[in-house]
């Protein structure tokens, strides 16, 4: 667990200053005065950035909150009954029932507030049409899980609802507490020790910063509860704090992307598809306007050659400084054990102008950049070489070892299997992730972007997958999104 350092509130600061300014006597010097009045300024830079983080962390709560809507089960009549009978009466920590897991959070104060304390615990949901089981680590888990929270206030109670998938051979979930019919917590989550432990930060209502861990008994999570309460009230805790530190890094290449989206399809060989332009032409937005991107080149509607035009493209305009990735969303499919992507003119009876994983390849090594990932929404695409990354803390340090190293990734929607076009509204649900992890973070690695991904498509009939490319080249770098400073 993290805890970040002290801030100390910038408005008490200010009135403190003022009050000081108010009563000098006449032998403080006019340099003095000066030196005041810088410090003021900087306590009021201080409490802009506060704003702006509390900003960012509303925007990305209400992203959770819009997401959960496509994993939150439908309760039935006897389950809301049940639910409703549990919140009338607050309980404390130590009369909590029996129960899967036990949960204790914390709720960072904004100015003039006090901290706000959670705790609580969540069985699965064993009967709910959404809910369905998996093995993992020769353990059955169910993806669906449900309970009661309680607000340390002896007052609020609350109802939290968890989603749990596997993802790269990690347990991940994620969390959404709703109080009186309205969400207003949103966390992502990972689970250790065979499912007996988590641990994951996410966003309260008005920007809040919230830190939360489960655990197998109750008497860990008395104690951890205990543990929050020990740190002073001015404490604020934050995700990861080298989440916007952009300026630490250095970066000596330059970025560049191809997407390719392919939508429009002949419709007697293939069916016309939503998502592919449409999150092509949000993607590169993004890049375009947050992120260090020197060039984007967006392709619809391509057919082999017009594919193949953009990958020479892109060789002439990179060096082996830089970071290039490519994104393809369209029509795939599968002979024999090769994966391919379909161009629109590809014909279903002949695989003549159909592109596969060594077409690429021979474009790929002509391609000398430091870090290139390759990211593909595409039904029946899988690589055999690759395996699991390791899960580190996403810090400055880290950022700048894994720019430093030299990288080459596939992040697919789905493997030897059928991927779903649209998920949300006019994007499909690979696609929105990728856009919501872009639009959520000013420093994101491919690898927490496929976790985003996978988490999104927990409890689905197709699972992503990040394949590290070792014999392209990868020496355990990582694809990293920064955002313009």
């Amino acid at each position: 667990m993290q805890y970040f350092k002290n801030i100390t509130i910038a408005l008490t600061i200010l009135l403190g200053l003022i009050t000081f300014a108010q009563s000098e006597t006449s032998w403080i010097k006019k340099k003095d005065k000066t030196e005041t009045v810088k410090k003021v300024e900087k306590e009021k830079t201080t409490s802009w950035i506060k704003k702006k983080e509390v900003k960012e962390n509303k925007k990305k709560l209400k992203e959770k909150i819009k997401e959960s809507k496509s994993w939150i089960t439908k309760k039935s009549k006897e389950k809301v009954k049940d639910i409703k009978n549990k919140l009338k009466k607050h309980k404390n920590i130590e009369d909590l029932p029996k129960a899967e897991l036990y949960f204790a959070a914390i709720i960072a104060p904004g100015n003039a507030e006090d901290t706000e304390y959670i705790y609580g615990y969540i069985d699965s949901d064993k009967k709910s049409d959404k809910s369905s089981k998996f093995n993992f680590k020769k353990k059955t888990f169910y993806s669906h899980s449900d309970g009661i929270v309680f607000f340390d206030n002896k007052e609020t109670t609350c109802e939290i609802d968890t989603l749990k998938g596997i993802l790269f051979d990690e347990l991940k979930g994620k969390a959404i507490v709703t109080c009186d019919k309205k969400k207003v917590l949103g966390a992502n989550i990972n689970f250790e020790n065979d499912g007996n432990f988590g641990i994951g930060s996410g966003e309260y209502k008005g920007g809040k910063y919230v830190e939360i861990e489960f655990f197998k008994s109750k008497e860990k999570t008395i104690a951890k509860l205990s543990e929050y309460k020990e740190y002073k009230t001015n404490t604020v805790i934050a995700g990861d704090p080298g989440t916007n530190k952009v300026d630490d890094l250095d970066i000596p290449g330059k970025y560049y992307a191809l997407l390719i989206g392919n939508s429009e399809y002949n419709k007697a060989e293939w069916a016309s598809l939503t998502s592919p332009v449409n999150d092509v032409n949000e993607i590169g937005k993004i890049l375009k306007s947050k992120f260090n991107f020197e060039e984007v080149i967006t392709i619809k509607n391509a057919d082999r050659d017009k594919m193949f035009s953009a990958f020479e493209k892109l060789s002439e305009l990179t060096s082996d400084k830089d970071y290039v990735l490519i994104y393809y969303a369209g029509h795939g499919d599968i002979k024999g054990n090769k994966s391919y992507w379909i161009p629109v003119d590809g014909q279903k009876k002949s695989i003549r102008n159909w592109i596969n994983l060594s077409d690429i390849e021979n474009y790929l090594v002509d391609i000398p950049a430091h870090h290139l990932a390759v990211m593909v929404d595409s039904c029946y695409f899988s690589v055999s070489k690759g395996s699991n990354m390791i899960n580190e803390k996403q810090k400055t340090m880290l950022y700048q070892k894994l720019i430093n190293k030299r990288a080459r990734l596939v992040l697919s929607s789905g493997q030897n299997e059928p991927v779903d076009d649209t998920g949300v509204g006019k994007h499909s649900i690979f696609g929105i992730s990728f856009i919501n992890s872009l639009k959520n973070n000013n420093i994101i690695t491919l690898r927490d972007i496929g976790y985003n991904i996978g988490l999104a498509h927990a409890g689905m009939r197709q699972q992503p997958y990040l394949h590290l490319m070792y014999n392209w080249g990868h020496t355990n770098g990582d694809f990293i999104f920064v955002s313009k400073k």
